[in-house]
């Protein structure tokens, strides 16, 4: 009798071992490959930033390729897109791609369908599809009764500071290395300051060249969309303007540049910058007719690309 007892506790215990090793039924089956798209918030007022996020779970061992957000949405800018570690819990793998967005435009629009390319753990694709999102921008001129001007641009705050005191004084080692590393670095840029000051500046890198390449590609969409051509002129000039004159207009609205106080390399021109600025401005902030629209907006950039060409070093012309 005790010898049998024995025998029956021996198998008890291995059938327990035997349904909690892996594998064993109702274990969790890994996840299907899918993609979903979601935004926040999903309404939107003129000139706010929401994000978009692409996620996209697979099982482990899975490679999920660069998602690219589209080329253009209609009534936002596309701001930036940032891609987060891989999130690895047991059978499920998580990644997502972070993409913001500002309304610039009032009406319904959505985000379109995308296509993600998914490698799996022996070098087979599949490719994941996400359902286009409605999206919906509204006015917020019954809010502020008294603006009439362009809402200036608005940067993120910056993060609160919460290093520890040992990561402030390592922080403080480093800077000290840094200062002792840069003096090497002033004496040889003293060394080559002469063979520098007289190379020639490679095309491709000239603020200019930069310039007349943007207001040409905004030319070219004048046709399709001449909104989103007059945004796109406008940043190419202010992007010239800060690189050239080291002038900051790069985030500024009209307004806030003609406060500026020009350099005097361009104090005589200045006004003409800020003549094109508000002409581009009055097309995509005031209701037009498109032909209308899109001759002034032609207008626009034919004056800027006239003043970036005359603003050309003589000793850099061609």
């Amino acid at each position: 009798m005790k010898r049998a007892a024995w025998t029956l506790a021996a198998l008890l215990l291995l059938g327990c071992q035997q349904s909690e090793a892996p594998g064993a039924a109702g274990a969790a089956a890994p996840p299907t490959p899918r993609a979903t798209v979601s935004i926040e918030p999903p309404r939107l007022r003129l000139g706010d930033v929401a994000v978009v996020e692409v996620m996209v779970v697979t099982p482990p061992g899975h490679r999920v390729h660069p998602v690219a957000p589209p080329e253009r949405v209609a009534g936002l800018w596309l701001l930036d897109a940032e891609t987060l570690p891989v999130e690895r819990d047991g059978a499920r793998w998580t990644e997502r791609t972070r993409i913001r967005v500002r309304a610039r435009e009032i009406g319904a629009t959505e985000w379109p369908a995308m296509r993600i390319d998914v490698e799996g753990p022996e070098g087979e694709r599949s490719a994941l599809e996400t359902e286009a999102r409605p999206l919906e921008v509204v006015a917020v001129s019954s809010e502020f009764p008294d603006q009439v001007a362009p809402f200036p641009y608005r940067m993120p705050a910056p993060a609160p500071a919460r290093a520890p005191a040992l990561a402030a004084a390592a922080a403080g080692a480093l800077a000290a290395l840094a200062g002792v590393a840069a003096v090497s670095l002033v004496r040889r840029a003293r060394r080559r300051r002469a063979a520098a000051a007289s190379a020639a500046l490679a095309p491709a890198a000239a603020p200019w060249a930069d310039a007349l390449a943007g207001l040409e590609a905004a030319a070219a969409a004048i046709d399709t969309d001449w909104r989103g051509s007059a945004d796109e002129a406008g940043q190419a000039l202010r992007r010239y303007v800060t690189r050239r004159f080291a002038l900051p207009l790069a985030f500024r609205t009209t307004e806030e540049a003609a406060a500026l106080s020009p350099p005097f390399a361009l104090a005589t021109r200045w006004a003409d910058v800020l003549a094109v600025l508000r002409a581009l401005d009055s097309v995509r902030f005031q209701r037009a007719e498109p032909g209308e629209a899109a001759a002034r907006v032609r207008d626009a950039i034919e004056k800027a690309r006239r003043w970036v060409a005359g603003s050309i070093p003589p000793e850099s012309a061609r």
